[in-house]
């Protein structure tokens, strides 16, 4: 009687085992079918940002720059500021600025990624 008990006891505890293993792998077969999706529209969605990251020039006065963080704030033409991130390049002409110098800012977003001071203006009088 004992050996039928016993028996019994180790088929009821298979069978628990096996229906838990395969609870758990049902879950993650869903994940994984979910995650598919997901990567599928990450893949369309990188061409998207594409053209956002085209580069862009943006004429200005400088309001402030801070080499330490790598920044530089311009103020365009209808007044807005804008604070860009130099990147490359346009970190060396940060130190060159000061507030005041007409620039010209190339950059994708947020990240600048060359600046060019304007040539100084004559005054346009004559020595007469």
């Amino acid at each position: 009687m004992k050996k039928i008990v016993l028996v019994l006891a180790v088929a009821v505890a298979t069978a628990a085992a096996a229906s838990a293993q395969t609870a758990a792998k049902q879950p993650a077969t869903a994940k994984q079918t979910a995650s598919k999706p997901a990567a599928h529209e990450q893949a369309h969605a990188k061409p998207a940002k594409t053209p956002a990251a085209k580069a862009m020039s943006t004429k200005g006065e400088v309001v402030s720059t801070d080499a330490a963080a790598k920044t530089i704030t311009v103020k365009d033409a209808s007044g807005n500021s804008t604070t860009y991130t130099a990147t490359g390049a346009a970190v060396a002409s940060l130190a060159k600025l000061s507030a005041g110098d007409e620039v010209t800012v190339t950059h994708t977003d947020t990240s600048a990624t060359k600046i060019v001071k304007a040539a100084a203006k004559k005054s346009g009088k004559s020595s007469k």
